[in-house]
């Protein structure tokens, strides 16, 4: 039997290589926006061009949720993350040299592929964390990701200002982000070591292990409505404040720099405020907050109260995506599978749907009109979010 000691020493090793997967998958992630505009010149491509060469990340994006599935289960997530974070560093670095838009679409859809599927395998490995240590790290997790994202833009940009070759400072970064986080990895929990899952709702039950499929879809939803509020935020934000609240430009991206800030703040604190108030109460409430922030921000349509009101945006929501993982990783599905795969899709998909539809229904009508997209969405994730509940 383990002492105490034993225990705490394999719980923190657990914990530090989950983190270091999120860590590693942010930080890639964040490398890739500041260069954009150089991959487009390199390539030789116009906006429309760079649009269907990321749409090969998007589809990537959910073809790797949808065969995480089947993966996971063969290989199992620590196997996923550990040959799945060096293989996505090495689509980045081919990134310098796809030099026309057939090779980058396709790098792009590689890339896609690896991100969505790491995603879904490292958030099984944070499931398996808590679990053997009865422990909530999900949401603090989730934090450090958001983080290392900043990290990773912040690298990009410092190697753009010193007049860095993209094809000198990708490649390198992305050997030093699979190089530190090999290190790490290795402490990924083994599979043995993890309690078998039970489904969440009738745990006594020993049939309890059947579909429960209404659950799945308000998980579903969940993270749809809150992944589509992020979207629309990130990508439309500046936006919003110049082109409709009429903001200077040089104030344009602090509506993106205060949402980013507090969803990370709040996932940092998220898991303490689970064990007080339990899971649908922090969803509930975050996502409530969200909805009368976007309200308020629309009614009062002023720089100072938009950029206020995204801050609260990203604090409310920032907890409620990774409660809605912890517990679609351990609700189970038809045949025994885990619902986070799908409930990870479902995310990712309103990521994408989400800023589409802004951009539609700005075209038809006006942007302040295609704002009331993420009320509604949040509004949605609050109703569904007793989904969320443990047992």
């Amino acid at each position: 039997m383990a002492t105490a000691g034993e225990d705490q020493r394999a719980m923190r090793r657990a914990r530090a290589g989950v983190t270091a997967a999120f860590a590693a998958h942010a930080v890639l992630s964040g490398l890739l926006g500041p260069w954009v505009p150089r991959i487009k010149a390199q390539a030789g491509l116009d906006a429309s061009g760079l649009g269907i060469a990321l749409t090969g990340f998007a589809i990537g994006l959910l073809t790797g949720t949808r065969v995480a599935d089947p993966t996971i289960r063969r290989w199992g997530g620590r196997r996923v993350v550990r040959a799945g974070i060096p293989l996505m560093g090495v689509g980045f670095a081919l990134l310098p040299s796809a030099g026309h838009l057939a090779l980058l679409t396709l790098v792009f859809l590689g890339i896609g592929l690896l991100a969505g599927l790491i995603d879904v395998a490292m958030n099984i490995e944070a499931v398996a964390v808590e679990r053997r240590f009865e422990r909530r790290v999900m949401s603090a997790i989730h934090g450090t990701w958001s983080v290392a994202l900043f990290v990773g833009a912040a690298l990009a940009s410092a190697g753009i200002a010193g007049g860095l070759s993209i094809g000198t400072h990708l490649p390198i970064s992305a050997a030093l982000v699979v190089l530190v986080s090999a290190v790490f990895l290795r402490w990924l929990p083994n599979p043995e070591d993890v309690p078998k899952e039970l489904p969440v709702g009738r745990p006594e039950d020993p049939s309890g292990d059947r579909a429960n499929p209404p659950r799945v879809l308000l998980l579903c939803l969940v993270a749809a409505g809150s992944f589509l509020v992020e979207g629309i935020a990130v990508e439309w934000s500046a936006v919003f404040l110049r082109e409709s609240v009429g903001a200077d430009p040089s104030a344009a991206g602090l509506g993106v720099v205060a949402f980013s800030a507090g969803m990370a703040a709040s996932r940092f604190v998220g898991d303490r405020l689970v064990a007080r108030f339990g899971q649908p109460a922090v969803a509930r409430l975050g996502a409530s907050g969200a909805f009368v922030a976007l309200a308020a921000m629309l009614i009062a349509h002023r720089v100072v109260p938009t950029v206020a009101a995204l801050g609260i945006v990203g604090l409310g929501l920032g907890p409620v995506v990774p409660l809605a993982f912890r517990t679609a990783g351990r609700t189970l599905r038809q045949g025994h599978a885990s619902a986070l795969p799908l409930v990870v899709t479902a995310g990712y998909a309103g990521s994408i749907v989400g800023p589409l539809l802004v951009g539609f229904i700005a075209d038809l009508t006006t942007l302040r009109i295609a704002f009331l997209v993420p009320v509604v969405a949040s509004a949605a994730s609050a109703l569904a979010s007793g989904a969320t509940r443990d047992r």
